[in-house]
């Protein structure tokens, strides 16, 4: 890219152009900056053919493959090319390996109804596998709260039998207005397991999710008598522990 840099600055663009389009042919490693050069050069001049030929380069080479794939679609789309732009942000979508959450929410916002209708489905299923955070997010904007709800208590495992996710604490703050009595389980369980043969640092996670629990009791369920209670009953069947019992006097 130097010496690219160095023909535009002595105002040889056609020895730039040359040396960009070699580089993104032959050249080792990086060539990111080269591509946006010459996707810059092109874009300007409205040359869709080899904006395509440039995001066929990238996915020939498995370089910058979503990035080209998304700036063609915000070509196509400035454009008004809705059929084109579809194409490259289904294809874009293929090469996600984050942020499914958002790649989902610009596809509905983007395509049009009967599309995103028939396409739906599968861009569903596919993050479920990739992603199970985004998926149980857009099981809520769905209305999905007794899928979410049995995914906390009961999340996928892999193949060694371990579950694959284990802080679905946003999904649980999310749920405590529906299912008060499920989510304080939920908390009970997450602070319960961190008092027996725990420490300071364990027994102040202990006290952290407590807090959630006398929260959903007190503000959600007006129950203050049951939390006195139950609280209670922790600490005595953990008066041994003074510790605890003092990282535990702030609720």
């Amino acid at each position: 890219m130097d010496l690219v840099k160095f023909y535009v600055e002595k105002g040889d663009l056609e020895k730039a152009l040359e040396t960009a389009e070699k580089g993104i042919l032959e050249g080792e490693g990086w060539i990111t900056e080269l591509l946006e050069f010459l996707w810059e050069y092109f874009s300007k001049k409205g040359d869709t053919a080899n904006l395509e030929r440039l995001v066929q380069t990238a996915l020939s080479r498995n370089t910058e493959e979503k990035n080209m794939l998304d700036r063609l679609f915000e070509y196509y789309r400035a454009k008004g090319d809705y059929e084109h732009a579809k194409d490259a942000l289904l294809r874009s979508f293929e090469f996600a390996r984050r942020h499914y959450y958002t790649e989902y929410t610009r596809l509905k916002g983007f395509l049009k109804a009967s599309d995103w209708k028939s396409i739906e489905p599968e861009i569903f299923s596919k993050i479920k596998e990739k992603d199970f955070h985004d998926y149980l997010r857009i099981c809520l904007d769905k209305g999905m709260k007794e899928t979410v709800l049995k995914s906390i208590f009961n999340p996928p495992k892999n193949r060694f039998g371990y579950s694959i996710e284990v802080d679905f604490d946003e999904f649980a703050d999310k749920l405590a207005n529906d299912f008060p009595d499920k989510i304080i389980e939920y908390y009970w369980q997450k602070a319960y397991r961190n008092i027996p043969n725990g420490n300071r640092k364990t027994y102040s996670i202990a006290v952290k999710y407590l807090g959630k629990v006398k929260d959903v009791y007190i503000d959600i369920l007006n129950d203050e008598a049951d939390w006195v209670k139950r609280f209670s009953e922790l600490k005595s069947e953990f008066k041994k522990r003074p510790a605890f019992l003092e990282i535990a006097s702030e609720l």
